[in-house]
């Protein structure tokens, strides 16, 4: 085989070229540290966003990481024309053995240009010739999910008969009070069913609904209370005996369901009551990141819409600047998580909702609040921190 530098072309290819040698076009968003393109990984993530992989391109080695729910893996240049010529992410953390030999014949040009997996290209097409819309479970064949007695009463919301991680998943989230499951409908999948087969893939997962602007159930997402001690079991395998299918997965969001299209709490109905109404006027339309951010501040008052995830999509872009200017004069407050990847995910949809125009402030970040934040999540807000720092932070007079 020729001898490749690898650093060399690394750091003199750019993601383009290097999608090419692998027969892949590549559409980029962004620039320098912050480039964003598709994952090409055919990973556990939802894909409903556009450009859920970021690269940061002043890096030598194009380091970049997917924020799609469910994938979140990272990487080099070598890792992304591995996802472009096979469709799928690499063995280990680093390209090793034969998997590295692939990516170097290529970049030799010993090997020819693959051809994107048939499945991806098939599910690409499908993509651009149909829409994405969520439509309500209740419609065609989904109705079966919402059969008497509605899904949402298997839920368990009592501590005592939960299993063990969920109930010390629940205990560690203050905002799942037995109150806030009860209004939103939240709870704990049995593993014990009886006859009842529905939300089978949910089994032992907190599940959340999710409802569209018009209250009508578009989906209902799982999160695994044991998600933190599987990843860490996961990462503690050697890279070389990892299999990267059985990756854990956080959160999950059903096939079908395009995630980048919604934002958690954005039922019409509830943004519009007269409270609310007033809160939205004073504080903008307020963007958090996750459910447990909006069921913590819609129980102290505060109405909040979430992306569920760190990285806004063009289409959430839009529906933020619809529902701000018909209920808080194009006013948006940003509440992402106060961490490096919350900060910039909230300094990327800063800069996308003010080119719309809009009146965009943040409520914390890394600067603000002489870093008293830092590393919290809004979910973890108290009344007093609210009332005394953060709501005084976005109010408009």
């Amino acid at each position: 085989m020729a001898f490749v530098d690898i650093d060399t072309f690394q750091r003199e290819t750019t993601l383009q070229d290097a999608a090419r040698l692998c027969g892949s076009e590549v559409e980029i968003s962004g620039d320098g540290r912050n480039v964003r393109i598709d994952c090409p990984f055919n990973c556990a993530g939802d894909h409903a966003s556009k450009r859920e992989i970021a690269v940061d391109t002043d890096n030598a080695a194009k380091q970049w990481k997917c924020h799609a729910y469910g994938c979140e893996c990272r990487g080099n240049l070598l890792n992304l024309m591995y996802g472009w010529i096979k469709g799928q992410r690499c063995t280990g953390d680093r390209l090793r053995g034969a998997e590295f030999n692939e990516v170097k014949q290529v970049i030799a040009g010993e090997k020819p240009a693959a051809t994107p997996p048939p499945q991806r290209a098939a599910k690409a097409a499908e993509e651009t010739e149909s829409p994405k819309s969520n439509p309500p479970l209740l419609a065609g064949e989904k109705s079966r999910l919402l059969m008497e007695p509605p899904i949402w009463e298997k839920l368990v919301t009592d501590l005592a008969t939960m299993s063990p991680a969920a109930s010390a998943y629940v205990r560690r989230h203050p905002a799942l009070s037995a109150a806030a499951m009860q209004k939103w409908q939240v709870g704990l999948m049995p593993k014990d069913g009886g006859g009842d087969k529905r939300g089978w893939s949910l089994r032992d997962h907190i599940v959340y609904p999710f409802l569209s602007e018009e209250n009508e159930v578009i989906a209902f997402v799982g999160r695994d209370p044991k998600y933190e001690e599987k990843l860490e079991a996961f990462e503690a395998t050697p890279p070389a005996e990892r299999d990267p299918k059985k990756r854990p997965i956080k959160h999950k969001f059903p096939k079908g369901f395009h995630r980048g299209l919604e934002l958690f709490g954005q039922q019409r109905g509830r943004l519009e009551e007269p409270c609310y109404r007033e809160a939205i006027t004073r504080y903008g339309l307020i963007i958090v990141e996750g459910f447990n951010d909006v069921i913590q501040l819609d129980a102290l008052q505060i109405p909040a819409v979430a992306i569920c995830s760190n990285r806004i999509t063009d289409e959430q872009v839009a529906k933020i600047v619809r529902l701000s200017k018909e209920l808080a004069a194009g006013r948006v407050s940003m509440f992402f998580d106060c961490d490096e990847e919350g900060n910039a995910g909230a300094k990327d949809a800063t800069w996308k909702l003010l080119q719309v125009g809009l009146d965009v402030r943040p409520a914390w970040g890394e600067a603000m609040h002489a870093g008293a934040f830092q590393g919290r999540q809004p979910e973890s807000i108290t009344m007093e921190e609210l009332q005394r720092t953060i709501l005084p932070a976005i109010e408009r007079k």
